[in-house]
């Protein structure tokens, strides 16, 4: 009786530690996170749609409405990393008339770049603030030393995620909804798809995906579906807005009806490890290294912000 006794006892401890481990385990998690917030003003006229960091300036796009048609006034402008304007950029009516665009940044030049369907590219010009037209190119989501990724997203079409290999040029793909941002742990890539019933996929080996060849006049997602596990599936009570990662741990944003939070995932679900207090939306713009760009919405004060994401410190530089 006595032994039954004791070993109640030391199963009820251990119980007790496990939990206290745990909540420890997530209070330290919440303690890492670093969140600053301040303010730019620079009285921009429209929503921000687009921003990206170009030779450590941002460089931005905002849309206002015209009067009297239900077409957007498009606005591009840049400002230092303290929120002190550099200058306009003309946009050509080209650019006034795309229904989808987005900034990119490659080989030390900026690009703007419709981002469905026609696809043509400007160039923001050398020495002068204007976009100029440009032959069509696609651009990499991701590099390593093994692999090239590219996206190709056709809306409601569905997408695809390619891996081309540097020596040798072989190209391997896989079906993604559509491809917002690839992170990597170790020798594993995650791929995240951003949106309303979003998802993250695990692709340990992407020599096991099926081949292919680099194709972006596709108006549809990839037909095939091997080679990579899900990791997550939301719904719309839950959406993600991009992935990093911090002390070797994939981090997901996302936010639900309450609020938004950074959380890691467990057995399939989203477990905040922190919570930011207040509900925003965000749109991955940019990856540079260990670094994120994201446009922000938010809800509260109705008001646009920039945040920057490095590994566990994070800003917000709110626009007024």
């Amino acid at each position: 009786m006595k032994q039954h006794f004791l070993l109640l006892l030391v199963l009820a401890f251990l119980s007790c530690e496990k939990k206290r481990s745990i909540n420890i385990s997530s209070e330290n998690l919440k303690k890492e996170f670093h969140v600053k917030i301040d303010t730019f003003k620079i009285s921009p006229k429209g929503d921000l749609r687009e921003v990206a960091l170009f030779r450590n300036n941002f460089y931005t796009i905002f849309e206002s409405q015209r009067k009297n048609t239900s077409q957007s006034f498009i606005k591009m402008m840049a400002f230092n990393q303290k929120g002190k304007f550099i200058e306009d950029v003309f946009v050509p009516s080209e650019i006034q008339d795309m229904p989808h665009y987005q900034i990119n940044i490659e080989n030390d030049s900026l690009y703007v770049k419709e981002s469905q369907f026609e696809e043509n590219n400007f160039v923001l010009g050398e020495y002068v603030a204007d976009l100029l037209k440009v032959k069509k190119k696609n651009f990499r989501i991701y590099q390593d030393s093994i692999y090239n990724i590219y996206k190709d997203c056709n809306g409601e079409f569905g997408g695809t995620i390619y891996f081309e290999t540097r020596k040798s040029s072989k190209v391997y793909e896989t079906y993604s909804s559509c491809p917002t941002v690839v992170n990597k742990i170790g020798e594993t890539y995650f791929i995240t798809n951003a949106e309303d019933f979003g998802n993250i996929l695990e692709i340990s080996n992407p020599s096991e995906l099926d081949p292919s060849k680099l194709d972006f006049e596709r108006r549809q997602g990839s037909k095939f579906s091997n080679g990579y596990k899900i990791l997550l599936e939301t719904n719309y009570e839950t959406r993600i807005f991009t992935s990093f990662v911090s002390n070797n741990k994939l981090l997901t944003i996302y936010c639900d009806k309450k609020s938004t939070y950074i959380g890691e995932i467990v057995n399939g679900k989203l477990k905040p490890l922190y919570d930011f207090g207040f509900r925003f939306y965000a749109n991955f713009q940019q990856q540079i290294q260990n670094k994120q760009i994201l446009s922000c919405y938010l809800i509260k004060s109705k008001s646009y912000a920039i945040m920057i994401i490095k590994e566990n410190e994070i800003k917000f530089h709110v626009i007024k």
